[in-house]
């Protein structure tokens, strides 16, 4: 072979090592950003991520994993203000099943204390954490400032081994929680929906009413809204794609103009969320219920209830 020839095939083979070695260096640090920006997505975990972001939730985790994901968002949510868990009071408790029945429609039932919701100091917000979940915030509850709200009662997901957390905030700024530890496994966020998109896409956003009176004679309300509340992991049965995110993000209830009751949701809340809560009015006037979702869908309903002295 002429040594130009030779020449030239060194060359090819030194070329081709030296793009083999950049490669694997390529390699190497993608894969690091990659690992890097999901441990950031554990420290501020936001819902608007792809499913991929989301491979590591979920599972049998243990009390000290569940705890270590709060305390991120601890940080994030109420840096390093005290909380008093277990005060004795009982101002705060949550009511939630052991092992979820179903991981796509967990039950929380939050209760809050008549002495800490009628006092110089009642509660202002109640915020709901699934520490777990992708999208661990699951709703801030905004509540009204002259009516007595007792209780809330809502359905999540849950995607693993986790506490469930309840924290409510007094208008002076005092925190207070509670939690319960939940056995489930692990595919709230990823379960089938319940109705195929076509039927949601019929029924989104309506919404009604319905009255509850329970046995002391105190009148709850429920606001029950048909939504799909997707959470982007969900795969279509038929077509096995990935479903996109659409959930609701804002609740507004109100009466006579003024707020009852507003939530911050993410779709850490189930398909077809609801809500319920203590009202008890002693005046007729107009029910009103306000909704968005991350498409920026809105979608009202308005409704004439009589008071309990009239």
């Amino acid at each position: 072979m002429p040594s130009f020839q030779r020449i030239y095939l060194d060359i090819l083979c030194l070329s081709f090592l030296c793009f083999l070695a950049v490669g694997s260096l390529f390699t190497r640090h993608a894969f690091a950003e990659s690992s890097l920006a999901t441990e950031a997505s554990r420290e501020i975990i936001q819902p608007k991520q792809s499913p991929v972001d989301f491979s590591d939730f979920g599972g049998a985790n243990t009390q000290e994993d569940s705890h270590e994901m709060w305390l991120a968002l601890r940080e994030h949510y109420f840096s390093d203000r005290p909380i008093i868990e277990n005060d004795g009071n009982h101002r705060i408790h949550i009511k939630a099943p052991k092992r979820a029945e179903n991981d796509a429609l967990v039950p929380v039932l939050i209760s809050l204390s008549k002495n800490t919701t009628t006092s110089a100091d009642p509660f202002k917000k109640v915020y709901l954490v699934v520490d777990v979940n992708p999208a661990p915030m699951g709703g801030i509850f905004k509540l009204a400032n002259n009516r007595v709200m007792e209780k809330i009662k809502t359905s999540v997901r849950v995607n693993g081994y986790t506490y469930i957390r309840v924290i409510g905030e007094t208008r002076s700024g005092q925190l207070y929680m509670a939690k319960q530890w939940v056995k489930s496994t692990g595919a709230g966020c990823s379960a089938p929906p319940g109705l195929d998109q076509a039927m949601h896409k019929k029924r989104l956003g309506k919404m009604r009413f319905k009255q509850i009176d329970n046995k002391k004679g105190l009148r709850s309300l429920r606001l029950i809204v048909s939504h799909p509340n997707n959470t982007g992991m969900q795969r279509d049965q038929l077509t096995t794609m990935l479903i996109p995110e659409h959930y609701v993000t804002n609740v507004k209830v109100s009466f006579n103009k003024d707020l009852i009751l507003e939530a911050d949701t993410t779709f850490t809340l189930s398909e077809n969320p609801n809500f319920t809560f203590t009202f008890d009015p002693s005046e007729s006037g107009i029910l009103r219920a306000d909704l968005r979702d991350n498409l920026d869908n809105t979608f009202s309903l308005e409704t004439e209830i009589k008071g309990l002295r009239e």
